[in-house]
């Protein structure tokens, strides 16, 4: 037996009440009179105190009473009377022939017991036989295909490439924990990348995925270009000591790598925004950092982060983390890819975030029944106090 919501089981301290009113009843005694009493001398007579059968009865009905609406607050779960009529198996994979030709199989397997197979893309495309396992043309977008996932679903597997650059560095929402099968990539580094910086700087990522200076005239295979105006910031409306970190984050960077941002006091005029407020059109020519909003996009100009952007309550803030989180995504946004490397599973399930765990989704399943018991005793309760009087 579980309790959806066991707090409210303190309440069950009331059954006092119905006790200390019948010791008080019993106590202050009742005066009965009948025909012949004036008929006895006052030295004869005397007072009867104590509880009858039937008093007993009614008590316990009534500390029953006060159980029964305990329990049906407390809203009460026995998992063996909730049992799952019918599974609902939902198998999501990556548009990618690499992961179709590693797990044909276990999909094939899944076709035939007559489970849901889909596409993790836009539309959440069904897969009704082994010749539409063709993933030409077709691109991922996990979180639009997590979204549509029905709320019925009792197990989700999911069918990835492992591989950091291929999932991308943004955690996910979904209806239930997933359960990973994952293909193996051949993780191709890009080449060393140029970053040309308006004014002749330059920099290097270089095959270890690390960002440094170069010399000006060293040409690399992939070049970059980033403007001053790329640099413009404006902050919105956030707290002030959320603009203290983040303008120390991007004071980090500067002092690191010579990158020159500069506050701008309109919206028009910058191109990276940090606020609260999600952006009604969300242009593609600005990076947004949105903080204190739960939401998951796959913009790849928009960032949010579930928190305020401050010590009290950024786990990047305390960790020191934020400068080089903005500078990851303000590299990506402008094309410069990151190294790619495997994910283990631990770091797969911590970028999975649960929408609706299963504890949340129980629902009761004795009200009823305890409705019923209760109107009975409620019932019974009111006839025998009738009855005694009481």
């Amino acid at each position: 037996m579980q309790f959806l919501q066991p707090i409210l089981l303190w309440g069950l301290l009331g059954i006092s009440i119905p006790i200390l009113i019948h010791l008080w009843r019993g106590k202050k005694g009742q005066v009965i009179h009948w025909a012949a009493m004036h008929w006895l001398a006052t030295q004869d007579s005397s007072v009867a105190k104590g509880f009858r059968l039937e008093n007993i009865f009614v008590l316990l009905l009534r500390i029953l009473l006060l159980d029964l609406l305990v329990l049906l607050l407390s809203q009460v779960f026995i998992p063996s009377v909730s049992k799952v009529s019918e599974e609902r198996i939902i198998h999501l994979v990556q548009p990618s022939n690499l992961i179709t030709e590693e797990y044909k199989f276990e999909l094939q397997q899944a076709l035939e017991k007559g489970e849901e197979v889909y596409w993790a893309d836009e539309h959440l495309t069904a897969i009704e036989g082994l010749d539409e396992l063709n993933a030409e043309g077709m691109f991922l977008k996990l979180q639009s295909s997590l979204d549509k996932i029905a709320d019925e679903t009792t197990q989700l597997n999911l069918y990835l490439i492992n591989s950091q650059n291929s999932l991308g560095s943004k955690n996910y929402l979904s209806k239930i924990k997933p359960t990973f099968f994952l293909g193996i990539a051949d993780l191709a580094n890009p080449a060393p990348q140029n970053i040309s910086i308006e004014g002749g700087k330059k920099l290097e990522v270089n095959q270890n995925g690390v960002l440094d200076s170069i010399a000006n005239d060293q040409n690399g295979p992939v070049s970059i270009t980033i403007g001053k105006s790329d640099f413009a910031y404006y902050m919105g409306e956030i707290s002030s000591s959320e603009r203290l970190f983040i303008k120390a984050s991007l004071e980090a960077i500067q002092d690191v790598y010579g990158f020159d941002f500069l506050e701008k006091e309109r919206m028009e005029d910058a191109n990276l925004v940090f606020d609260h407020e999600l952006p009604i059109e969300k242009g593609g020519n600005k990076l947004y950092f949105i903080s204190d909003a739960f939401s998951f996009s796959e913009q790849s100009n928009l960032i949010t982060f579930s928190d305020q952007l401050d010590f009290d309550h950024s786990e990047l803030v305390q960790t020191g983390k934020l400068p080089e989180v903005i500078l990851e995504r303000f590299l990506a946004y402008y094309g410069v890819e990151q190294q790619d490397v495997k994910l283990s599973q631990t770091q797969l399930e911590h970028r999975f975030l649960v929408d609706s765990p299963k504890s949340q989704s129980k629902r009761a399943n004795l009200n009823v029944i305890l409705l019923g018991l209760f109107l009975l005793c409620f019932a019974a309760e009111r006839y025998f106090a009738n009855q005694q009087g009481i």
